[in-house]
Protein backbone atom coordinates (compact mmCIF):
# COMPACT_ATOMS: atom_id res chain seq x y z
CA UNK A 1 0.00 0.00 0.00
CA UNK A 2 1.26 3.45 -0.94
CA UNK A 3 0.40 6.14 1.59
CA UNK A 4 -0.37 9.62 0.30
CA UNK A 5 -0.21 13.05 1.87
CA UNK A 6 -1.87 15.57 -0.42
CA UNK A 7 -0.98 19.12 0.59
CA UNK A 8 -3.98 21.27 -0.25
CA UNK A 9 -5.28 22.44 3.13
CA UNK A 10 -8.63 21.63 4.91
CA UNK A 11 -7.54 20.23 8.26
CA UNK A 12 -5.08 17.86 9.87
CA UNK A 13 -7.31 14.81 9.57
CA UNK A 14 -6.61 12.02 7.12
CA UNK A 15 -8.82 9.98 4.90
CA UNK A 16 -8.68 6.21 4.76
CA UNK A 17 -10.30 4.35 1.88
CA UNK A 18 -10.64 0.65 2.65
CA UNK A 19 -11.83 -1.76 0.00
CA UNK A 20 -13.05 -5.33 0.01
CA UNK A 21 -14.13 -5.99 -3.58
CA UNK A 22 -14.60 -9.47 -4.99
CA UNK A 23 -13.04 -10.16 -8.39
CA UNK A 24 -9.78 -8.31 -7.76
CA UNK A 25 -7.01 -10.94 -7.47
CA UNK A 26 -4.17 -10.48 -5.03
CA UNK A 27 -1.39 -8.46 -6.61
CA UNK A 28 -3.75 -6.26 -8.64
CA UNK A 29 -2.35 -2.71 -8.78
CA UNK A 30 -4.97 -0.05 -8.08
CA UNK A 31 -4.71 3.70 -8.56
CA UNK A 32 -6.51 6.65 -6.99
CA UNK A 33 -6.86 9.33 -9.69
CA UNK A 34 -8.76 12.64 -9.80
CA UNK A 35 -11.74 12.61 -12.16
CA UNK A 36 -11.25 15.18 -14.92
CA UNK A 37 -11.03 15.89 -18.61
CA UNK A 38 -7.27 15.61 -18.65
CA UNK A 39 -5.27 12.58 -17.68
CA UNK A 40 -4.38 13.40 -14.08
CA UNK A 41 -1.43 11.94 -12.19
CA UNK A 42 -2.50 9.32 -9.63
CA UNK A 43 -2.70 10.55 -6.06
CA UNK A 44 -1.72 7.11 -4.83
CA UNK A 45 -1.26 3.46 -5.69
CA UNK A 46 -1.91 0.31 -3.70
CA UNK A 47 -1.84 -3.43 -4.25
CA UNK A 48 -4.67 -5.83 -3.46
CA UNK A 49 -3.68 -8.23 -0.68
CA UNK A 50 -5.90 -10.95 0.79
CA UNK A 51 -8.70 -9.53 -1.36
CA UNK A 52 -8.45 -6.09 0.28
CA UNK A 53 -6.87 -2.72 -0.42
CA UNK A 54 -6.37 0.62 1.30
CA UNK A 55 -5.49 4.22 0.42
CA UNK A 56 -4.61 6.87 3.01
CA UNK A 57 -3.82 10.56 2.78
CA UNK A 58 -5.03 14.07 3.53
CA UNK A 59 -7.67 15.87 1.49
CA UNK A 60 -7.62 19.65 1.51
CA UNK A 61 -10.44 20.46 -0.92
CA UNK A 62 -13.25 18.43 -2.44
CA UNK A 63 -12.17 16.26 -5.37
CA UNK A 64 -13.88 13.31 -7.00
CA UNK A 65 -11.41 10.45 -7.33
CA UNK A 66 -11.59 7.25 -9.34
CA UNK A 67 -10.45 3.91 -7.94
CA UNK A 68 -9.32 1.82 -10.92
CA UNK A 69 -7.06 -1.00 -12.00
CA UNK A 70 -3.89 0.43 -13.53
CA UNK A 71 -3.88 0.47 -17.36
CA UNK A 72 -7.47 -0.80 -17.56
CA UNK A 73 -10.89 0.67 -18.22
CA UNK A 74 -13.59 1.07 -15.58
CA UNK A 75 -13.60 2.76 -12.19
CA UNK A 76 -15.42 3.46 -8.97
CA UNK A 77 -16.05 7.14 -8.16
CA UNK A 78 -15.56 8.48 -4.62
CA UNK A 79 -15.55 11.99 -3.18
CA UNK A 80 -12.31 12.49 -1.32
CA UNK A 81 -12.87 13.81 2.19
CA UNK A 82 -11.10 13.33 5.51
CA UNK A 83 -13.02 10.42 6.93
CA UNK A 84 -13.03 6.63 6.94
CA UNK A 85 -14.55 5.38 3.69
CA UNK A 86 -15.42 1.73 3.04
CA UNK A 87 -15.93 0.25 -0.42
CA UNK A 88 -17.50 -3.21 -0.71
CA UNK A 89 -18.88 -5.13 -3.65
CA UNK A 90 -17.53 -6.87 -6.71
CA UNK A 91 -16.11 -6.33 -10.20
CA UNK A 92 -16.68 -8.12 -13.49
CA UNK A 93 -13.65 -8.34 -15.75
CA UNK A 94 -13.90 -8.34 -19.52
CA UNK A 95 -12.24 -6.94 -22.61
CA UNK A 96 -12.94 -3.57 -24.23
CA UNK A 97 -13.25 -3.02 -27.99
CA UNK A 98 -9.50 -2.45 -28.27
CA UNK A 99 -8.50 -5.60 -26.36
CA UNK A 100 -7.64 -3.77 -23.11
CA UNK A 101 -8.92 -5.17 -19.80
CA UNK A 102 -12.18 -3.58 -18.65
CA UNK A 103 -13.70 -3.75 -15.15
CA UNK A 104 -17.35 -3.17 -14.32
CA UNK A 105 -17.58 -2.10 -10.67
CA UNK A 106 -20.63 -2.96 -8.53
CA UNK A 107 -19.95 -1.27 -5.22
CA UNK A 108 -21.47 0.11 -2.06
CA UNK A 109 -19.69 3.06 -0.44
CA UNK A 110 -20.13 3.95 3.22
CA UNK A 111 -18.76 6.69 5.47
CA UNK A 112 -18.64 9.62 3.02
CA UNK A 113 -21.53 12.13 3.03
CA UNK A 114 -20.04 13.90 0.00
CA UNK A 115 -19.97 10.63 -1.92
CA UNK A 116 -23.62 10.03 -1.04
CA UNK A 117 -24.50 13.41 -2.55
CA UNK A 118 -22.29 12.80 -5.57
CA UNK A 119 -23.92 9.45 -6.28
CA UNK A 120 -27.30 11.19 -6.11
CA UNK A 121 -26.22 13.47 -8.96
CA UNK A 122 -24.89 10.48 -10.89
CA UNK A 123 -28.26 8.75 -10.45
CA UNK A 124 -29.98 11.72 -12.11
CA UNK A 125 -27.54 11.43 -15.01
CA UNK A 126 -28.21 7.68 -15.26
CA UNK A 127 -31.94 8.35 -15.64
CA UNK A 128 -31.11 10.05 -18.93
CA UNK A 129 -29.26 6.94 -20.07
CA UNK A 130 -32.43 4.95 -19.41
CA UNK A 131 -34.48 7.44 -21.44
CA UNK A 132 -32.00 7.15 -24.29
CA UNK A 133 -32.19 3.34 -24.25
CA UNK A 134 -35.99 3.48 -24.34
CA UNK A 135 -35.95 5.94 -27.24
CA UNK A 136 -33.53 3.83 -29.26
CA UNK A 137 -35.60 0.71 -28.64
CA UNK A 138 -38.80 2.46 -29.74
CA UNK A 139 -37.33 3.65 -33.04
CA UNK A 140 -34.96 0.77 -33.80
CA UNK A 141 -37.30 -0.51 -36.53
CA UNK A 142 -37.13 2.88 -38.26
CA UNK A 143 -33.33 2.87 -38.17
CA UNK A 144 -33.20 -0.68 -39.51
CA UNK A 145 -35.59 0.21 -42.33
CA UNK A 146 -33.43 3.22 -43.28
CA UNK A 147 -30.29 1.02 -43.41
CA UNK A 148 -31.85 -1.11 -46.14
CA UNK A 149 -32.60 1.83 -48.44
CA UNK A 150 -30.41 3.79 -50.86
CA UNK A 151 -30.51 6.94 -52.94
CA UNK A 152 -34.02 8.08 -53.84
CA UNK A 153 -35.75 5.44 -51.73
CA UNK A 154 -33.84 6.65 -48.68
CA UNK A 155 -34.58 10.29 -49.53
CA UNK A 156 -38.29 9.50 -49.82
CA UNK A 157 -38.29 7.50 -46.58
CA UNK A 158 -36.76 10.43 -44.69
CA UNK A 159 -39.83 12.48 -45.59
CA UNK A 160 -42.24 9.98 -44.04
CA UNK A 161 -44.09 10.60 -40.78
CA UNK A 162 -42.37 7.75 -38.94
CA UNK A 163 -38.89 9.00 -39.84
CA UNK A 164 -39.77 12.59 -38.90
CA UNK A 165 -41.23 11.30 -35.64
CA UNK A 166 -37.88 9.69 -34.84
CA UNK A 167 -36.02 12.94 -35.59
CA UNK A 168 -38.40 14.89 -33.34
CA UNK A 169 -37.89 12.33 -30.56
CA UNK A 170 -34.12 12.83 -30.88
CA UNK A 171 -34.51 16.61 -30.62
CA UNK A 172 -36.76 16.35 -27.57
CA UNK A 173 -34.38 13.93 -25.87
CA UNK A 174 -31.38 16.22 -26.25
CA UNK A 175 -33.46 19.18 -25.07
CA UNK A 176 -34.23 17.15 -21.96
CA UNK A 177 -30.55 16.34 -21.49
CA UNK A 178 -29.59 20.02 -21.70
CA UNK A 179 -32.38 21.06 -19.35
CA UNK A 180 -31.66 18.43 -16.70
CA UNK A 181 -27.86 18.62 -16.69
CA UNK A 182 -27.62 22.40 -16.98
CA UNK A 183 -30.24 22.62 -14.26
CA UNK A 184 -28.19 20.48 -11.89
CA UNK A 185 -25.05 22.51 -12.63
CA UNK A 186 -26.71 25.92 -12.19
CA UNK A 187 -28.58 24.82 -9.07
CA UNK A 188 -25.09 24.33 -7.58
CA UNK A 189 -23.34 27.30 -9.20
CA UNK A 190 -22.37 28.83 -5.84
CA UNK A 191 -20.29 25.89 -4.60
CA UNK A 192 -17.60 23.53 -5.87
CA UNK A 193 -20.38 21.19 -7.05
CA UNK A 194 -21.12 23.46 -10.04
CA UNK A 195 -17.82 23.06 -11.92
CA UNK A 196 -17.42 19.48 -10.63
CA UNK A 197 -20.76 18.48 -12.17
CA UNK A 198 -19.95 20.36 -15.36
CA UNK A 199 -16.78 18.29 -15.62
CA UNK A 200 -18.67 15.08 -14.82
CA UNK A 201 -21.47 15.68 -17.33
CA UNK A 202 -19.48 17.12 -20.26
CA UNK A 203 -16.73 15.27 -22.10
CA UNK A 204 -14.88 18.50 -22.85
CA UNK A 205 -15.36 22.26 -22.63
CA UNK A 206 -15.57 24.53 -25.67
CA UNK A 207 -15.93 28.34 -25.82
CA UNK A 208 -19.71 27.85 -25.66
CA UNK A 209 -19.34 26.94 -21.96
CA UNK A 210 -17.70 30.25 -21.05
CA UNK A 211 -21.13 31.76 -20.30
CA UNK A 212 -21.80 28.84 -17.97
CA UNK A 213 -18.49 29.33 -16.16
CA UNK A 214 -19.17 33.06 -15.75
CA UNK A 215 -22.33 32.25 -13.77
CA UNK A 216 -20.35 30.47 -11.06
CA UNK A 217 -19.63 32.19 -7.75
CA UNK A 218 -16.07 33.13 -6.83
CA UNK A 219 -16.03 30.18 -4.45
CA UNK A 220 -16.95 27.82 -7.28
CA UNK A 221 -14.43 29.37 -9.68
CA UNK A 222 -11.64 29.02 -7.12
CA UNK A 223 -12.39 25.35 -6.39
CA UNK A 224 -10.22 22.58 -7.85
CA UNK A 225 -12.66 21.94 -10.69
CA UNK A 226 -13.31 25.65 -11.18
CA UNK A 227 -9.60 26.25 -11.78
CA UNK A 228 -9.39 23.28 -14.14
CA UNK A 229 -12.46 24.45 -16.07
CA UNK A 230 -11.04 27.95 -16.52
CA UNK A 231 -7.73 26.59 -17.81
CA UNK A 232 -9.59 24.47 -20.36
CA UNK A 233 -11.88 27.30 -21.49
CA UNK A 234 -9.06 29.82 -21.80
CA UNK A 235 -5.99 27.73 -22.72
CA UNK A 236 -2.60 29.33 -22.58
CA UNK A 237 -1.59 28.13 -26.05
CA UNK A 238 -3.13 29.66 -29.15
CA UNK A 239 -2.46 30.39 -32.81
CA UNK A 240 0.80 32.29 -33.15
CA UNK A 241 2.38 30.73 -30.07
CA UNK A 242 5.05 28.06 -29.66
CA UNK A 243 3.88 24.48 -29.12
CA UNK A 244 5.47 22.53 -26.24
CA UNK A 245 8.70 20.68 -26.93
CA UNK A 246 8.16 16.93 -27.12
CA UNK A 247 9.97 13.68 -27.80
CA UNK A 248 8.59 10.54 -29.46
CA UNK A 249 9.83 6.94 -29.64
CA UNK A 250 9.37 4.67 -32.63
CA UNK A 251 8.80 0.91 -32.46
CA UNK A 252 12.55 0.26 -32.11
CA UNK A 253 12.89 2.65 -29.17
CA UNK A 254 14.69 5.34 -31.16
CA UNK A 255 13.79 8.84 -29.98
CA UNK A 256 12.84 11.80 -32.14
CA UNK A 257 12.31 15.42 -31.15
CA UNK A 258 9.97 17.71 -33.02
CA UNK A 259 13.01 19.61 -34.26
CA UNK A 260 14.41 16.44 -35.83
CA UNK A 261 11.13 15.51 -37.48
CA UNK A 262 10.56 19.05 -38.75
CA UNK A 263 14.09 19.63 -39.99
CA UNK A 264 13.99 21.17 -43.45
CA UNK A 265 10.18 21.41 -43.39
CA UNK A 266 8.11 24.55 -43.82
CA UNK A 267 4.92 23.25 -42.22
CA UNK A 268 4.01 20.17 -40.19
CA UNK A 269 0.58 18.71 -39.47
CA UNK A 270 0.48 16.96 -36.07
CA UNK A 271 -2.42 14.51 -36.12
CA UNK A 272 -3.57 12.94 -32.84
CA UNK A 273 -5.79 9.97 -33.70
CA UNK A 274 -6.72 6.38 -32.81
CA UNK A 275 -7.44 3.20 -34.75
CA UNK A 276 -10.98 3.02 -33.33
CA UNK A 277 -11.83 6.67 -34.13
CA UNK A 278 -13.96 6.72 -37.30
CA UNK A 279 -13.78 10.53 -37.77
CA UNK A 280 -9.98 10.21 -37.57
CA UNK A 281 -9.86 7.57 -40.27
CA UNK A 282 -12.35 9.39 -42.48
CA UNK A 283 -9.99 12.37 -42.45
CA UNK A 284 -6.97 10.32 -43.58
CA UNK A 285 -7.79 10.41 -47.34
CA UNK A 286 -7.88 14.21 -47.19
CA UNK A 287 -4.54 14.32 -45.36
CA UNK A 288 -3.09 11.93 -47.97
CA UNK A 289 -4.19 14.25 -50.78
CA UNK A 290 -2.53 17.24 -49.13
CA UNK A 291 0.59 15.20 -48.39
CA UNK A 292 0.95 14.18 -52.03
CA UNK A 293 0.46 17.78 -53.16
CA UNK A 294 2.98 19.36 -50.82
CA UNK A 295 5.40 16.73 -49.49
CA UNK A 296 8.06 17.83 -51.96
CA UNK A 297 7.48 21.49 -51.10
CA UNK A 298 8.24 21.28 -47.39
CA UNK A 299 5.09 19.75 -45.89
CA UNK A 300 5.27 16.93 -43.32
CA UNK A 301 2.73 14.97 -41.29
CA UNK A 302 3.34 13.44 -37.86
CA UNK A 303 0.67 10.99 -36.70
CA UNK A 304 0.48 10.29 -32.97
CA UNK A 305 -1.92 7.55 -31.87
CA UNK A 306 -3.53 7.39 -28.43
CA UNK A 307 -4.36 3.69 -28.83
CA UNK A 308 -3.85 1.56 -25.72
CA UNK A 309 -3.54 -1.50 -27.93
CA UNK A 310 -0.31 -1.33 -29.95
CA UNK A 311 -1.41 -4.17 -32.22
CA UNK A 312 -4.59 -2.31 -33.19
CA UNK A 313 -2.54 0.79 -33.96
CA UNK A 314 -0.05 -1.11 -36.14
CA UNK A 315 -2.89 -2.81 -37.99
CA UNK A 316 -4.56 0.54 -38.71
CA UNK A 317 -1.32 2.12 -39.93
CA UNK A 318 -0.88 -0.78 -42.34
CA UNK A 319 -4.50 -0.67 -43.51
CA UNK A 320 -4.37 3.07 -44.12
CA UNK A 321 -0.91 2.82 -45.75
CA UNK A 322 0.39 5.87 -43.95
CA UNK A 323 3.63 7.07 -45.51
CA UNK A 324 4.68 9.68 -42.96
CA UNK A 325 6.16 9.28 -39.44
CA UNK A 326 3.85 7.38 -37.08
CA UNK A 327 4.10 7.06 -33.32
CA UNK A 328 2.15 5.69 -30.37
CA UNK A 329 2.21 8.03 -27.38
CA UNK A 330 -0.50 8.84 -24.86
CA UNK A 331 2.18 10.79 -22.96
CA UNK A 332 2.62 13.36 -25.73
CA UNK A 333 -1.17 13.53 -26.15
CA UNK A 334 -1.44 14.32 -22.44
CA UNK A 335 1.29 16.94 -22.82
CA UNK A 336 -0.83 18.65 -25.49
CA UNK A 337 -3.96 18.25 -23.34
CA UNK A 338 -5.69 16.24 -26.05
CA UNK A 339 -9.24 15.61 -24.82
CA UNK A 340 -10.72 14.04 -27.94
CA UNK A 341 -9.58 12.70 -31.29
CA UNK A 342 -9.08 13.75 -33.96
CA UNK A 343 -7.03 16.69 -32.68
CA UNK A 344 -5.01 18.28 -35.48
CA UNK A 345 -2.40 21.01 -35.20
CA UNK A 346 -0.78 22.75 -38.17
CA UNK A 347 2.53 24.34 -37.17
CA UNK A 348 5.43 25.91 -39.03
CA UNK A 349 8.91 24.39 -39.08
CA UNK A 350 9.79 26.21 -35.87
CA UNK A 351 6.77 24.90 -33.97
CA UNK A 352 4.60 28.01 -34.13
CA UNK A 353 0.90 27.11 -34.22
CA UNK A 354 -0.74 28.18 -37.50
CA UNK A 355 -4.15 26.45 -37.26
CA UNK A 356 -5.84 23.82 -35.08
CA UNK A 357 -8.70 21.34 -35.06
CA UNK A 358 -11.56 22.37 -37.42
CA UNK A 359 -9.26 24.92 -39.09
CA UNK A 360 -6.65 22.20 -39.70
CA UNK A 361 -8.71 19.46 -41.28
CA UNK A 362 -11.07 18.84 -44.18
CA UNK A 363 -11.56 21.61 -46.71
CA UNK A 364 -10.12 24.14 -44.25
CA UNK A 365 -6.79 22.29 -44.26
CA UNK A 366 -6.74 22.25 -48.06
CA UNK A 367 -7.46 25.98 -48.22
CA UNK A 368 -4.88 26.82 -45.56
CA UNK A 369 -2.13 24.81 -47.25
CA UNK A 370 -2.96 26.30 -50.65
CA UNK A 371 -2.56 29.71 -49.07
CA UNK A 372 0.66 29.21 -47.13
CA UNK A 373 2.47 26.83 -49.50
CA UNK A 374 2.42 29.22 -52.47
Amino acid sequence: MVALAVTMGINAQNYTIKGNVEGLPDGTLLQLTPMGHEKEAPLGETTVKDGKFQFTGTATEPICVLVSVKDAYGSCGVMLENTDIDITGSVDKGKAWDGVDSYNWHTNIQGSPLTDKYLGFVAERNKLDKLYTEKEKKYRHVQEKAKGLKDQELADFKKTAEYQDMLNADKEFFKTVDRVLNGLILDNKDTFWGPLLATQFMNYFSPEQRDLYNQFSDEAKNSWYGRKMKAELWPAGSVGQQIPAFTLKDETGKTFTFQQLAQGKKYVLIDFWASWCMPCRKEIPNVKRQYELYKDKGFEVISISIDRNAAAWKKAVKEEQLQWPNFLSTEVADQFKVKAVPTMLLVDGNGILVAENADARGENLAKKLAEIMK
